[in-house]
């Protein structure tokens, strides 16, 4: 059946919150009385890449169009922001993130933690093609 040959890849974020000089980062981790931790991962879209300035929502969105154009109709892209989101509280990887283990995002594929802490779209690319491999043989 076709829907089996699905390969699913989940973006999970922890973006920073619009909130200016409250205590904690608002992610519901508590950990955070003086501010963000370094390497928490919220508000590192202030520093380097200009790239990183673009919401990785939008580079979610960009991630799910050259997917669905180099395997059309075989993968299903999901960006999920735990802040917001309301499965977010219940989500393994909420703790993860809070945690300060892996940076943000967390890319998920087929239900296994490839990536963290950006999202490299040709990586991602490869991993999903041996995925459809593995699921034609």
């Amino acid at each position: 059946m076709a829907s089996t040959e699905k390969v699913e890849v989940i973006v999970y974020d922890a973006p920073t919150l619009a909130t200016a000089g409250g205590s904690g980062c608002g992610c519901g981790c508590g950990g955070h009385s003086h501010g963000h931790e370094p390497g928490h991962g919220h508000g590192s879209q202030e520093l380097g890449d200009p790239l990183e300035r673009i919401s990785l929502e939008l580079q979610t969105r960009a991630l799910a169009l050259t997917l669905e154009k180099a395997f059309p109709g075989r993968v299903v892209v999901e960006y999920i922001n735990v802040l917001r989101d309301p499965r977010g509280p219940k989500l393994p990887q909420t703790k993860l993130l809070c945690s300060l283990t892996y940076p943000p995002p967390l890319v998920y594929i087929n239900g296994q933690g490839k990536f963290a802490g950006a999202l490299p779209v040709e990586r991602i690319r490869e991993e999903v093609a041996r995925q459809l491999a593995a699921t034609t043989h």
